[in-house]
């Protein structure tokens, strides 16, 4: 038998590279600019297609300003979306009143349910962030 029983647990110098210790070796360092905050918006003519890019591209950032175009573009998506979203859930909900009704149709409709209030909570910050963003370019 020998005397010296090798270890399990090997010690090595360098960091393994997926710890906080080996990107900050590379250069990669989260803390470098803690005060680092997201750019003010800045207000753009857009269509319809930018206005809602913008919409769920400035989530939470209030900061900067909303254009006439990108604000009452961004409002018609959110009033198309609601009253769409919600009239085919009460459209389902007449069609499977009645007893024959697939079971298809009460899946879906009870998937639209479940979801109706993720769509009120997913725009809830955006539309917040957009009021404040266009009421300082006011």
């Amino acid at each position: 038998m020998s005397e010296h029983k090798p270890t399990r647990y090997t010690h090595n110098e360098e960091p393994l590279e997926d710890t906080p210790e080996a990107l900050n070796l590379d250069g990669f360092d989260d803390e470098e600019h803690p005060d680092e905050l997201r750019a003010p918006a800045v207000a753009q003519q857009v269509g319809f297609a930018g206005a809602v890019r913008l919409f769920y591209r400035h989530y939470w950032n209030s900061k900067g300003q909303a254009s006439a175009s990108e604000f009452w573009w961004a409002l018609a998506y959110l009033l198309m979306g609601t009253v769409i979203y919600f009239g085919v859930t009460i459209w389902l909900n007449y069609l499977t009143l009645s007893e024959n009704a697939s079971s298809l149709l009460r899946t879906l409709f009870m998937l639209l349910v479940i979801t109706n209030p993720l769509w009120v909570v997913v725009n809830i910050g955006p539309t917040l962030s957009l009021i404040k963003r266009r009421h300082h370019a006011l």
